[in-house]
């Protein structure tokens, strides 16, 4: 990597692992009860971090929307970074004020000057995380007219919705995960020479992205519903908010099915179902 791309790793990375420390350190101020006041405010405890992790997830999807190599030098990297730095928003730090804003702040700060003091002495060794580029809006639109037409897909999607469509099943994505699992998916995937996927979100203030298999994780996280799928759509897989997760498409599903003995055991049902029949 030459030091552009250095720079513009060390700032995604920077925003990844803060964040972490950000949010951990707010799960523990609020197991300890000290998240809230007794009417039902944050405390000054809370907003002098959750903002912090908040601000750099929304820092980090900007980031995303460039690629190191398309910098022409490490000064326009340097400056093009700054400016995310200090421009960018999501539905979480929008419109904000008081010690929210002044938290945000400071952790923007924090990380300029991270990065001033990286250029200053010269980046070196810098190790390169996994490819993740942030969708823009007129290709987010696009992909989302593609999958519908494509797949039929609207709000929600099979097991969610009917009718079930051909080459398509959805199991219970717990014993998916136990007993088939994320890293047997990728060599599947990348036996049939896909080496990057689209992420599309279901809410519209989430980041969506086109990522290297090596950051593929298909799964119902805090940004909503996730449909995964390559440049071709010729398979897909859906993660539900109800502990489902679909593959669809004949190669895929064949595929799975041949390493899965047990899979018709595992299609999916509903969370009564599942305490009546005890699975």
């Amino acid at each position: 990597m030459n030091q552009a791309e250095q720079l513009h790793t060390l700032a995604r990375r920077y925003c990844m692992i803060m964040s972490r420390y950000w949010g951990r350190t707010y799960s523990r101020l609020m197991n300890a009860g000290g998240d809230r006041t007794a009417d039902g405010g944050y405390t000054v405890e809370a907003e002098e971090l959750f903002p912090r992790y908040l601000v750099l997830d929304a820092i980090l999807a900007e980031l995303e929307r460039f690629e190191g190599t398309e910098f022409a030098a490490e000064e326009e990297a340097h400056n093009k970074i700054l400016a995310a730095v200090w421009s960018a928003q999501s539905l979480f730090t929008e419109n904000k004020g008081g010690i929210f804003q002044q938290t945000a702040a400071a952790e923007r700060q924090a990380l300029a000057d991270y990065l001033d003091k990286k250029a200053a002495a010269g980046i070196v060794g810098v190790s390169p995380l996994p490819y993740r580029r942030t969708l823009s809006e007129v290709e987010r639109t696009l992909l989302w007219e593609d999958l519908r037409e494509k797949w039929g897909i609207s709000d929600f999607w099979y097991p969610l919705t009917e009718p079930k469509p051909p080459e398509t099943e959805a199991f219970m994505e717990d014993y998916f995960a136990a007993e088939v699992g994320i890293e047997a998916l990728k060599a599947i995937l990348s036996a049939h020479g896909i080496e990057r996927v689209f992420e599309l979100r279901e809410f519209d203030h989430s980041p969506e992205y086109q990522l290297d298999l090596e950051g593929f994780n298909p799964a119902y996280t805090i940004n909503g519903e996730g449909y995964w799928f390559s440049a071709d759509m010729d398979w897909v897989i859906y993660a539900s908010h109800e502990n489902s997760i679909t593959i669809a498409g004949e190669w895929l599903l064949n595929e799975v099915k041949r390493i899965w003995p047990g899979w018709e055991e595992r299609r999916w049902l509903d969370w009564q179902e599942r305490l009546r029949r005890g699975v």
